[in-house]
């Protein structure tokens, strides 16, 4: 029998994880019902994937925005900090960033032009450019 169907990913949602919570069993049962609900079933030698961001919720392992600022402030004693060229495309950037920006110091954001890291436009160039004459 030849196969027809090479890799096949699927996100499945779970509800949100706290500290304390049983990952084993919400993964599971997550799996389970997408399974029931979407019409797909596993199959011998299917791997299932948890991000280490649920794994580090479950166990209590992160910090917090709080956390971050009172970190920065600690360890960086000068009234301004730069940011060089973060990876945008992740998720926490973010939150990091909301951390930095509560230490209350001045935060320069330099970050990679006319694209992100991963080829994604940070402006519209019609628009910046749209009213200003080419220099000659």
């Amino acid at each position: 029998m030849a196969r027809r169907v090479g890799t096949v990913a699927r996100g499945i949602r779970a509800p949100l994880i706290k500290t304390g919570d049983d990952i084993v069993s919400v993964v599971v049962d997550s799996i389970k019902r997408a399974c029931k609900e979407e019409g797909f079933s596993l199959r011998d030698k299917d791997v299932i994937g948890i991000t280490e961001s649920l794994v580090a919720r479950a166990q209590g392992n992160y910090a917090t925005i709080h956390d971050v600022a009172n970190d920065l402030s600690r360890k960086m004693k000068a009234d301004e900090i730069a940011v060089l060229f973060p990876i945008l495309s992740r998720n926490r950037f973010f939150l990091i960033l909301k951390g930095i920006i509560a230490t209350g110091k001045t935060v320069h954001l330099f970050l990679n032009y006319p694209n992100d890291e991963v080829g994604n436009p940070l402006m519209n160039r019609e628009v910046m450019y749209e009213g200003h004459k080419p220099l000659r």
